[in-house]
């Protein structure tokens, strides 16, 4: 379970797809919790409490969840800078593209500018080269 989001709202995902699938999920689950003891094999997902994740909007961590399921991602433009912001965080160079592409098809002026701020501050910032 994570509780995403100002919002709090709870997510309900398998640990072991999403530890597969993402070497920072792999690296958050993998975490033994304060006082805990390593349990199981080496490399294992323990069980815990649910994982907070209060800087992601819901809709955004949905995505990326979807995309780590099914390979594929359904995105608006309300949610596809973010989503893309995500994606390099997590390192998803997949999903990164997807995005790209799915932002240079609907991009309205009105976005031009959030788009090169993302670009500039978010992924660029973690060498990832995006040409929009």
């Amino acid at each position: 379970t994570f509780v995403v989001g100002r919002e709090k709202r709870e997510v309900f995902a398998h640990r072991c797809v999403l530890a597969c699938r993402c070497q920072a999920f792999q690296g958050m689950l993998s975490q033994v919790p304060a006082g805990g003891e390593g349990e199981g094999p080496p490399g294992s997902v323990p069980p815990q409490g649910p994982l907070v994740l209060g800087n992601v909007q819901p809709e955004v961590f949905l995505a990326v969840i979807e995309f780590l399921y099914t390979n594929c991602v359904t995105l608006n433009s309300h949610i596809a800078l973010e989503v893309l912001t995500s994606s390099v965080e997590y390192g998803l160079q997949d999903l990164c593209k997807l995005c790209v592409e799915f932002i240079k098809d609907t991009l309205s002026v009105e976005q031009v500018c959030e788009a090169l701020q993302v670009r500039r501050s978010h992924v660029a910032s973690r060498g990832v080269k995006i040409t929009l």
